[in-house]
């Protein structure tokens, strides 16, 4: 394995973890031997891309701070490029919208365009979602073969509400309807109260975005297709016949 992806495992390990990591814990996650991965911590450590965890209960490595060059550079670049379309997706569905990407093993909400009808309960960027209960996460999980998508998905799939799908067979069966169709959809799987409807599109650089409109469940079945149509001028791939099972 090149000395790149050697340092690029144990920076996904990294992010992926929420708390410190030992060497020995890194070694274990990343199947690499103990002394490469203590290699690689030390030249991380010199350039501060990984610390020392500061909690004393967990001792470890975390990312460090010369990190976020990369990540304030690489966000600023991905909401120029697409606030324009979020702005008119908003104003079209008068819901809503919110721009997420992939975090390790979750989705996280990288930017939202509130409607000025519902001030309250709006997400808060940078929150994330599991990638199994949320309309954002299927989508950008159906752009994976289901090999790498039984990677990240964790063994048991957590159910956060009664509506959450928690069976692999059949969360593998939904991906591939979204792939057919364009479009995943999310009634009160994550939120009680709350319902989604999401595409996903090539971002800047390559990586795949997840845009969804996201309104209260009362309001979901009278705005759905409108979502759906305006989502559409996000990805023209999207089958609106497929979706609204016409």
């Amino acid at each position: 394995m090149a000395d790149l992806a050697r340092v690029t495992l144990v920076l996904d390990t990294l992010a992926e973890s929420r708390c410190g990591l030992t060497v020995t814990e890194l070694a274990v996650r990343t199947g690499l031997p103990r002394s490469t991965v203590h290699r690689v911590l030390q030249s991380l450590e010199r350039e501060l891309y990984v610390v020392r965890s500061r909690e004393p209960d967990r001792p470890g490595y975390v990312l460090g701070p010369a990190l976020l060059k990369f990540g304030m550079n690489s966000h600023l670049r991905l909401l120029a490029a697409t606030r324009p379309d979020l702005v008119a997706l908003a104003r079209e569905v008068q819901e809503r919208v919110e721009l997420a990407v992939f975090s390790g093993r979750e989705v996280v909400v990288v930017d939202q365009i509130a409607a000025p009808a519902r001030l309250r309960g709006v997400t808060q960027v940078g929150k994330s979602f599991s990638l199994h209960a949320s309309c954002i996460g299927k989508v950008l999980l159906a752009q994976l073969p289901d090999a790498r998508v039984a990677e990240l998905l964790p063994e048991r799939l957590d159910r956060f509400t009664p509506a959450t799908v928690t069976s692999r067979t059949a969360l593998l069966a939904e991906l591939a309807r979204v792939r057919r169709a364009g479009v995943a959809v999310d009634r009160e799987e994550h939120d009680r109260g709350i319902s989604a409807v999401s595409t996903a599109r090539l971002g800047a650089g390559g990586t795949w975005q997840a845009v969804a409109v996201v309104m209260p469940s009362q309001a979901f079945a009278t705005k759905f297709e409108a979502a759906v149509h305006g989502l559409r001028r996000v990805n023209p791939a999207i089958d609106v016949a497929a979706v609204l099972g016409r």
